[in-house]
């Protein structure tokens, strides 16, 4: 991974102080947040800022005095930067409603009639996004981004990740999801976002697929909150240049690793259909014990999520330096480095991988080329056997990645394909929606309808591709 940094600086001596720069304290004054002082402690091994709390400042449940020294101590997380009543709990538009594994997602036993959709990858715009939601039913049409209401009473949606890079809209999307898995949590229904390998690639620092645009929403959102409220852009220093804002979001233990991203999912089952973003293959399924797929590790679909839970709430590159105290521009440029190796060393196979990679979040077997039967020879054998692993009545597996021009059926209709390049830094596709109502036919038998935005259903077998190694 390359790491840029630029610097003009004197070698003779130290790149930075030891003592934090007087914007700490200027920066404070006359603005309605906490107030500051600085102390010295000979005690310490560094310098403690103190603080005026707020009446109300955190909602974590600590001490006051605990959380005065994670909001201080340069070594601690960022999240407090953007604490409440820190101007705002900025953070908690963000926030999904608690994921309960093992339970919200393994759902195979459904109401009768129970409607589920699911839409792809909305790569950062918005647009394409409003228009999934409208199209599914799900939001109110007369409402605003910025004020959602949820109109999808106990439908349960599923979008399959990729919701970043590629467009300049990346945390609105975000907001707006969030802002409805609230609302449908507390109408019953269910918003579950999935991971995508975009997500998997902002985690570990890899940002080659982001928008300048996107880059600069996160500045104006994240990275312009936390200089103000901390007073100082020192922090930025640790990232070496490299999207601090967006790398401080999304890296494991970072700004929304735990209220969102720790309660997305890798895969779903809900009712006979099983939700990932890339595929499956019937060792990522196999219960109990993971099993050794020439050396990766795999596990169920609820070993899977738990596994990429605990991996992105947990900071890895062990401390934090807020107060950016280095002595030489080489050792920024190996502590950000460090970041990102330790990052990607230690993420779960589920959501590891690469172009080419058989992992959930990478593979394509099932989805290339598209709007046509998989050209892997072994496709169809390979999902019969993860379906069979997913759930004795899982007859379908939905997934995004590969653009399609439409949603459509490969496989004897085992493979959903939902990802039509919506987003404009994609190729501009219609947005479509895929359907299923649970038990809904005659026979008991599931209906599958493609939801268009000129406000047709298609029926589901209209949409199976053509398989043309057939002769007639």
């Amino acid at each position: 991974m390359m790491i840029g940094f630029v610097a003009s600086l004197s070698s003779s001596r130290p790149l930075f102080s030891r003592t934090l720069p007087s914007a700490l304290s200027s920066a404070a004054a006359g603005r309605d947040r906490c107030t500051s002082s600085f102390t010295s402690s000979s005690s310490s091994q560094y310098k403690r800022k103190t603080v005026t709390l707020q009446q109300g400042w955190f909602s974590t449940g600590t001490t006051a005095e605990d959380e005065k020294q994670l909001l201080l101590d340069p070594k601690a997380p960022l999240r407090p930067m953007l604490a409440e009543n820190c101007h705002e709990n900025h953070l908690s538009q963000y926030t999904l409603p608690p994921t309960q594994i093992g339970v919200d997602d393994y759902r195979p036993d459904l109401p009768k009639g129970q409607r589920i959709v699911a839409f792809g990858d909305v790569h950062g715009d918005i647009t394409a996004l409003r228009a999934f939601l409208v199209t599914a039913g799900i939001l109110d049409p007369e409402s605003s981004i910025e004020e959602p209401v949820w109109c999808g009473g106990t439908t349960i949606c599923v979008q399959t990740g990729d919701v970043l890079d590629r467009g300049d809209d990346e945390l609105a999307c975000f907001r707006l999801l969030a802002t409805l898995a609230r609302q449908a949590h507390e109408a019953g229904g269910q918003l579950l976002l999935l991971y995508g390998n975009h997500e998997s690639l902002n985690a570990a620092g890899l940002f080659q697929y982001a928008n300048p645009g996107g880059n600069v929403e996160f500045e104006r959102t994240i990275g312009a909150r936390i200089d103000y409220n901390y007073g100082s852009n020192r922090w930025r220093l640790q990232f070496a240049g490299n999207q601090p804002s967006r790398w401080a979001s999304f890296e494991p233990g970072g700004l929304l690793s735990e209220n969102m991203l720790g309660n997305m999912l890798v895969t779903c089952v809900v009712g006979r259909t099983v939700f990932v973003h890339a595929g499956l293959m019937a060792s990522h399924l196999s219960p109990g014990n993971s099993i050794n797929e020439g050396q990766k590790m795999y596990g169920g679909v609820t070993r899977l999520n738990q596994q990429a839970r605990d991996w992105i709430v947990t900071a890895h590159h062990g401390d934090n330096n807020n107060w950016g105290e280095y002595n030489t521009v080489e050792e920024v440029i190996s502590a950000a480095q460090n970041r990102a190796k330790v990052a990607s060393k230690t993420m779960p196979d589920c959501l590891g991988g690469g172009i080419g990679a058989s992992s959930p979040v990478w593979m394509r077997d099932y989805s290339k080329p598209n709007d046509a039967e998989p050209s892997e020879p072994l496709a169809k054998q390979k999902i019969r056997a993860a379906l069979a692993e997913a759930g004795s009545d899982v007859q379908r597996m939905v997934m995004g990645h590969t653009p399609q021009y439409k949603i459509n059926s490969a496989l004897d209709s085992m493979a959903w394909r939902i990802d039509v390049g919506a987003s404009q830094g994609v190729m501009g596709g219609t947005p479509e929606v895929l359907e299923i109502i649970h038990m809904g036919g005659d026979n008991d038998e599931d209906i599958v309808s493609v939801l268009t935005v000129d406000g047709k259903r298609v029926d589901g077998s209209d949409r199976a591709v053509f398989d043309s190694s057939i002769m007639f």
